[in-house]
């Protein structure tokens, strides 16, 4: 009967230890045994029957290598684990050919010290069938069982976590070392991103303009195992990234591997820590860290020496933040009445050619050719004015596109829609004053009948619109200009320089309200008003006079805002800045009214 249990015991049912869904018991119609006996033959067929589950597991999916490398190296862990018990049943073999008189409580008390192990391996692969984790995940499924009190469970999740975790190394190792993504069945935390047209356009050495390709991976924090925090993960995700732009870039030749001569080095401490039976978090933390410093140093030389950061984003800044103001002047001049319909077929191809003449006007020869390799004007397709859908197309020069990144030209570009109005507006009312001034007399020297609220409005409207203007140019941007350029002097850090671009963004666009769409949008309805205003004011007086009265009302709704948030948000210096400019004395806000009806001005 020993031998018919042993192999009941590795998961194989007879006659005489029948299976009934799925669990193995003993034959009831046996009368031979004691009712003892068949209590203590039942206790350990429990553990056969934990086993022959198990065994049914790993034969249906430790083969699988088409489908998950996780879920394969989980069942080969599981299968591991299960060696000690098999070992033990072999043992126990011998001992009973050996010793003819062997007794039960001998494979008792040498069998039921599995029972825990096995039980729960069952729960383990249970609980993973049943939620289905992705790749990584189930590392942390498996780091949640093994933190058990029962003697030998932990022992056993040790080992498959082993093989668990020689998985994550082989895709460690890869990205970090070689910038490249080994997941053929995206399982791993880091992803490549389908969308290739969202990649930033970058100018080569000769002026070509290509696409990058180092901005197709995406950190999905959701997948990050709980054992490797969210900041040690944005550490991996840099340093591969890093790496693998020289290589999807073709630039090692020109500029050197990143990593240069220590990647042997890097190479051997990260196969010690693969071949450790458990993840060790602190040593490989500090092992991120050591290649995450040689290459932000690498970069730091690469961004602020070689590729000229700061000549860079002065590029950025007089073309997005207007600092050419000469140049956005003739512009304007140039496409205002073009650009202040619907899109056209033609209209792309009109502001561009605006944009050329206004080159050429206004910058050397060299200059010129340097803007019309990296700049080109795009519009939108909705039927609305073209100035709305105005956008910039901007050609980075590489490896500046780890700094100047998509997210950022796309901030850049909303700042620019506002600024771009807000100049148009000042153009615009500029532009009227002197039409009014040569209209006001006509041929024979007499005087021409003018609303005096019109003067008065185009007079306060100006004067708004100019302390608007001086706040974003003076006291926004030229401060976090100061910022921005003194970090970049003070750091050695390639990651420091990119974090203090992006707050530099983040800041100005807070500062100018792109963030508080109430503000934005009456921001941009009185000077949309006041453009409007400008049109009507050379022909249609009436709808002037209305015109007035509603910039009016919005110039005192604005005010309030403003004053409104002033006391409510916590260090609004910023806010203060600008009631002390529009509003220093509290005349409007204190009046309630920016104008006042005043009688026709008489020749």
């Amino acid at each position: 009967m020993y031998h018919e249990l042993l192999i009941a015991l590795r998961g194989h049912p007879g006659l005489i230890f029948p299976e009934k869904d799925g669990v193995l018991r003993v034959n009831k119609s046996i009368s031979e045994l004691h009712p003892c006996e068949v209590v203590i033959i039942n206790q350990l067929l429990e553990v056969a029957s934990d086993y022959m589950q198990l065994h049914h597991y790993i034969n249906e999916n430790r083969y699988r290598f088409d489908s998950a490398m996780y879920l394969a190296a989980l069942y080969e862990g599981v299968d591991t684990a299960l060696e000690p018990y098999r070992q033990t049943l072999v043992t126990l073999e011998y001992e009973i050919l050996e010793h003819a008189g062997a007794q039960l409580s001998l494979l008792q008390h040498r069998l039921i010290p599995h029972r825990p192990v096995l039980r729960a391996l069952v729960q383990l692969l249970k609980i993973i069938e049943e939620d289905q984790p992705t790749g990584c995940m189930i590392l942390d499924k498996v780091y949640k069982a093994s933190a058990s009190g029962v003697e030998g469970v932990g022992t056993a999740l040790k080992k498959v976590l082993s093989e668990l975790n020689k998985v994550l190394y082989k895709q460690l190792l890869a990205w970090l070392l070689q910038g490249s993504l080994y997941d053929p069945f995206h399982e791993f935390f880091i992803i490549k991103d389908s969308k290739a047209d969202d990649s930033i356009l970058i100018m080569g050495d000769e002026g070509e303009r290509t696409r990058s390709k180092s901005s197709s991976y995406q950190l999905k924090l959701d997948l990050v195992p709980s054992h490797i925090s969210p900041a040690l993960a944005e550490k991996i995700f840099f340093i591969g990234e890093s790496i693998q732009l020289f290589e999807s870039d073709r630039r090692v030749e020109s500029q050197g591997a990143v990593l240069r001569e220590k990647e042997a080095e890097f190479y051997q401490e990260l196969s010690r820590l693969r071949d450790k039976e458990m993840f060790e978090v602190q040593e490989f933390s500090s092992f991120v860290d050591r290649i995450r410093e040689a290459v932000s140093s690498h970069l730091h030389n690469l961004v602020m020496v070689d590729a000229d950061l700061k000549s860079e984003l002065n590029t950025v800044w007089n073309v997005f933040l207007l600092g050419r103001g000469e140049l956005f002047h003739t512009f304007i001049s140039l496409a205002e009445e073009r650009l202040s319909k619907p899109p056209s077929i033609t209209a792309q191809n009109d502001a561009n050619q605006a944009w050329r003449s206004s080159l050429q006007l206004v910058l050397s020869h060299g200059e010129e050719d340097m803007m019309i390799q990296k700049v080109k004007m795009v519009l939108g397709s909705e039927p609305k004015e073209c100035w709305e859908q105005l956008s910039i197309q901007y050609a980075v020069s590489w490896p500046l596109h780890l700094i100047i990144t998509p997210a950022a030209i796309s901030k850049y570009n909303k700042i620019f829609s506002l600024l771009l109005l807000m100049r148009r507006s000042s153009n615009a009312l500029n532009f009227m004053w002197t039409q009014m001034m040569n209209k006001g007399k006509q041929e024979d020297g007499r005087g021409v009948n003018w609303s005096g609220q019109i003067w008065q409005t185009r007079l306060h409207m100006a004067f708004l619109i100019a302390n608007i203007q001086s706040y974003v140019l003076s006291d926004v941007l030229e401060s976090h200009k100061s910022t921005l350029l003194k970090k970049l002097e003070e750091t050695r850090s390639f990651e420091t320089i990119k974090e203090a671009h992006e707050q530099f963004l983040i800041d100005v666009s807070t500062q100018i309200f792109l963030q508080n769409p109430k503000i934005l949008k009456l921001l941009k309805d009185l000077l949309n008003a006041t453009l409007v205003l400008v049109r009507c004011a050379s022909y249609n007086i009436q709808e002037s006079e209305q015109l007035c009265a509603e910039l009016n009302q919005k110039a005192l709704l604005l005010l309030q805002l403003l004053t409104s948030m002033r006391q409510k948000v916590e260090g609004g210096n910023h806010l203060a800045q600008l009631l002390l400019r529009l509003d220093f004395n509290r005349f409007f806000s204190a009046n309630k009214k920016i104008t006042e009806p005043m009688k026709p001005l008489k020749s």
